[in-house]
């Protein structure tokens, strides 16, 4: 198969991670897969071995399959020429969301969640396709030397409101009397066009450090060295961070946002329903008092999340598209 991905660039964001990987895990299997983005280069940050080319290129070539998941570049969308259109949701309630379900697109959806509420909400059917995570990239590394502090740690993106990110510091600094021993470890990339450095954003008494634009190869390092990972965020299709937390084996605290097929409540995470800091600071204090606790939601988080590889993900995709070219073929 011919397949094409449109995007609005290739930097270092959870959506664009997914394009890549999947786009990875076709190739591997003998397809052709051409990622289109407005200057057409590769990213720095991942190895892809699909094709990039710009949108100058578009309706040069036909394609089986077309991808897309970003609103923004929708016109680049409808120029590709492909034979069947999938948009792909990933983010929750969007302004052109309805626009877009009222498309003659197929629906796929980043996670059960997100695919009950877009069929509930427009009356569409909706493949479940959800994220993924790169075992070769996120894995339990050693802790290092014992510290005497308590590692938490966060998304960092804080000028990214859906994040919460204010609301996961609030949390903390909520027990940092009655624990001492806390420290806030936050990561995050310089993205975009306007490469917008999120440190001087972070305020807090909190002793914390902050990591920016660590190659993949260390990820796994900084996940393995934080006790537990907390995430508030809302408006998710699929928690990116949050998988590869566990995937890291570090006990998660999160919202149900992008986490509902893998995160359950003390069973695999602990789940609060709003990212209300007092509520996440309830779920904190009890993975920073109960060590068993946090043992037991590790192992469980990183068992469960063994069932979310990008290929088992691409072995449902290729499912798809073959039958949806299929039934295409018998309909001429």
């Amino acid at each position: 198969m011919k397949i094409a991905a449109i995007l609005p660039h290739v930097e270092i964001f959870g959506g664009v991670r997914r394009y890549l990987e999947i786009g990875n895990e076709l190739t591997e299997r003998g397809h052709a897969f051409v990622l289109f983005h407005p200057q057409g280069t590769k990213p720095d940050w991942l190895d892809f071995k699909g094709s990039t080319k710009p949108f100058s290129s578009l309706g040069e070539e036909n394609f089986d399959i077309g991808l897309c998941s970003e609103y923004s570049v929708l016109p680049y969308f409808d120029k590709l020429k492909a034979r069947i259109k999938f948009f792909y949701f990933v983010l929750e309630g969007h302004k052109q969301e309805k626009e877009v379900a009222r498309r003659s697109y197929i629906f796929l959806g980043n996670s059960e969640g997100m695919c009950r509420r877009l069929e509930k909400k427009y009356k569409i059917f909706c493949y479940r396709l959800p994220g993924g995570v790169n075992p070769r990239i996120f894995y339990p590394v050693k802790k290092e030397e014992k510290r005497d502090e308590f590692r938490i740690l966060c998304y960092g993106r804080i000028y990214k409101r859906r994040k919460r990110i204010q609301c996961v510091i609030r949390a903390v600094e909520g027990l940092y009397k009655e624990f001492p021993q806390l420290r806030l470890i936050f990561f995050d990339s310089l993205v975009g066009a306007e490469r917008k450095d999120p440190r001087p954003l972070i305020r807090t008494r909190v002793p914390h450090e902050f990591h920016l634009n660590l190659p993949q190869s260390r990820m796994a390092w900084l996940y393995s060295q934080a006790d537990i990972f907390v995430s508030g965020e809302t408006r998710a299709g699929w928690s990116n961070t949050a998988a590869e937390a566990m995937a890291c084996k570090v006990p998660v605290v999160c919202t149900h946002s992008g986490t509902r097929d893998f995160a359950f409540h003390n069973k695999t995470a602990l789940l609060v329903p709003y990212p209300f800091p007092f509520l996440l600071r309830r779920q904190v204090r009890r993975l920073i008092k109960d060590e068993n606790l946090r043992h037991r939601l590790a192992e469980a988080g990183y068992k469960k999340i063994q069932e979310f590889s990008w290929s088992a993900l691409v072995d449902k995709l290729e499912k798809i598209f073959r039958d949806r070219l299929k039934e295409a073929s018998h309909n001429l």
